[in-house]
């Protein structure tokens, strides 16, 4: 990590406002949750949530990464989702339209042939996606989220 001792005061705002930036490691956001440790390793495993890493492997999570686990903790808690169920419903973004995918792109894209997975989770890839971050990417940042997803699928479908 760098310090920086020359920051003034509009720098540090625009850092404390910054909800994706990483820094709260695993522990502190499993307790922000109110979940385990071994609950996050799952859900990043099941391709729900992607922290940031450190140079040594740590993970990190953003602001943005909290708010990311407390709508999956409502799904599963108060709607009766499972993972599978969550997954499928972050699989149902169309990826493709959102970024503009040309046809070639989409005949190669496993996320547009089957979407049965969300799209930072498919091996092929369109060119569109390959040297992107899959984190910092608008489907995955955006659009999966419980607010905007429920609204760009009811978007989506009434311009259909």
């Amino acid at each position: 990590m760098k310090y920086r001792f020359d920051m003034n005061a509009s720098d540090i705002k625009k850092r404390l406002s910054d909800k994706t930036r990483p820094v709260f490691a695993i522990g502190i956001a499993a307790e922000l949750v109110g979940v385990s440790v071994h609950t996050l390793r799952m859900y990043e495993t099941e391709g729900l949530i992607i922290p940031q890493r450190t140079k040594s492997k740590r993970r990190l999570y953003s602001q943005a990464d909290i708010e990311r686990l407390q709508c999956i903790r409502v799904m599963i808690e108060d709607r009766g989702f499972n993972l599978a169920g969550i997954k499928g419903m972050m699989s149902m973004a169309p990826c493709w339209e959102i970024k503009g995918c040309s046809e070639s792109d989409r005949a190669v894209c496993d996320a547009y042939k089957t979407s049965l997975e969300p799209c930072w989770l498919v091996k092929s890839k369109a060119s569109a996606c390959q040297d992107e971050v899959c984190s910092e990417c608008v489907v995955y940042r955006d659009v999966t989220t419980c607010h905007n997803m429920k609204s760009y699928l009811q978007q989506h479908w009434k311009n259909t």
